[in-house]
């Protein structure tokens, strides 16, 4: 009884084998018949699991060769402009996948037989089909990007970043694009990885952008955001460093980064340091001097920090932030003043000593919010200083925009 069993066993295992050598045959036929890349795929993954065939090339030659087949022949209806509906999209999924299947497969054609000799049967046709659509996955990526499929957008530029780098590949690829045109590429596809919160592949490929050569502000902006959204402050801030030297003259943003970092660690003669080197260098930039205010407001010296402020007005009076800043200290020596008024004061004495302050700080504000109606800090302010002046017309303004938010 034994021995049958053991019979029963080979002979199922032997047809099971059998079984999984048929999908390669069905899939190959499929494909030969035009059936669709899908259909193709579809037929032969059982194959790609079975160990009997995990590893014959046929597996996953026959599916990329499908995929390759079926972009060209959309591509040629494109020409026409005879495309089926979410035809640019399959036709960038057809690129992704016929990659992703002859990279499974450019291994496995290389396997030595038993007497030791390679004999690779697609090889060839494989490395000829890549080489050939190569900027096709530039073109891809940016149809993908434009129907918002930020992921494929990203995964084809990945392709077209990766497929240079292969030994067998790039011999063949024509007209190989030069350093600056990488590294453009590279960017955009960081930005795509970033819309698909790959944030840690878009910072890559923002590295990989520089190091090619790509040095737009943008760069350093985008590369920024992606680090704070990352709550990665260390990178932020090596970003930060980097683009100060080129692009602190038009935005105050990369050294406020930095000034940043000092204070979050309360190094505030650092951060004094810092600004003080920034403005000898621009001496008439009123964001520096905001931000020497706001160094000076974190570290409650207020004297200093008004005075900061008013330099920055000084150069600029349509600095927002500055006018808000200011706005912000009037505010609070009115309220300081405010709490050292005897109990005995009278309505006079606060017209006389009080609401003055009050009233100049709302000037300033009212000149910040019609620069940026959507400040909250701005809007907040100016809401506790019509309150105090018990202006209620202007308070329930203040509220109904700051509810609009």
């Amino acid at each position: 009884m034994k021995k049958v069993t053991v019979l029963c066993l080979g002979l199922m295992a032997t047809m099971a084998a059998g079984a999984q050598v048929q999908l390669v045959k069905d899939a190959e036929r499929a494909m030969k018949s035009g059936e669709s890349a899908a259909k193709v795929a579809e037929i032969i993954k059982p194959a790609a699991s079975n160990p009997e065939t995990a590893n014959d090339v046929q597996v996953y030659f026959i599916p990329g060769k499908a995929a390759f087949d079926e972009y060209d022949k959309l591509l040629g209806l494109k020409q026409f402009n005879k495309l089926p509906e979410n035809g640019q999209t399959a036709m960038g999924q057809d690129l992704i996948n016929g990659y992703t299947f002859f990279m499974q497969a450019l291994p496995l054609d290389s396997v030595p037989d038993a007497k030791g000799k390679v004999k690779a049967k697609h090889s060839k046709d494989m490395i000829n089909a890549l080489a050939g659509h190569f900027w096709d996955y530039n073109g891809a990526a940016v149809d993908m990007w434009s129907a918002q499929d930020y992921k494929g957008a990203y995964e084809a530029w990945n392709i077209f970043m990766t497929l240079p780098k292969n030994p067998a590949v790039a011999p063949k690829i024509m007209n190989l694009p030069a350093d600056s045109i990488m590294g453009e590429i590279s960017f955009n596809r960081g930005l795509a990885a970033w819309q698909c919160e790959r944030l840690d592949d878009a910072l890559a490929s923002f590295e990989e952008a520089k190091r090619l050569g790509y040095g737009k502000k943008q760069l350093y902006d985008y590369a920024m955001g992606v680090a704070k959204l990352k709550n990665d402050s260390e990178t932020a801030l090596a970003w930060a460093r980097e683009a100060q030297p080129l692009f602190g003259h038009e935005d105050a943003a990369y050294t406020g980064e930095i000034i940043n970092s000092y204070i979050t660690r309360q190094d505030y003669d650092g951060a004094v340091a810092e600004i003080q080197k920034a403005l000898q260098a621009e001496p008439n930039n009123s964001q520096y001097y905001w931000i020497l205010g706001v160094i000076y407001q974190s570290k409650e010296d207020l004297a200093n920090a008004k005075e900061a402020y008013a330099k920055a007005l000084s150069i600029n009076d349509k600095n927002a932030k500055a006018l808000t800043a200011y706005g912000w200290i009037l505010a609070k020596e009115a309220g300081d003043a405010a709490d050292a008024m005897p109990a005995t004061a009278t309505e006079a004495d606060y017209e006389k000593k009080i609401y003055p302050l009050y009233r100049e700080a709302a000037t300033y504000l009212e000149r910040a919010l019609e620069i940026n109606d959507e400040d909250i800090d701005t809007l907040r302010t100016l809401e506790n200083v019509y309150y105090n002046l018990k202006d209620n017309a202007n308070t329930e303004r203040i509220a109904t925009l700051i509810k609009t938010l």
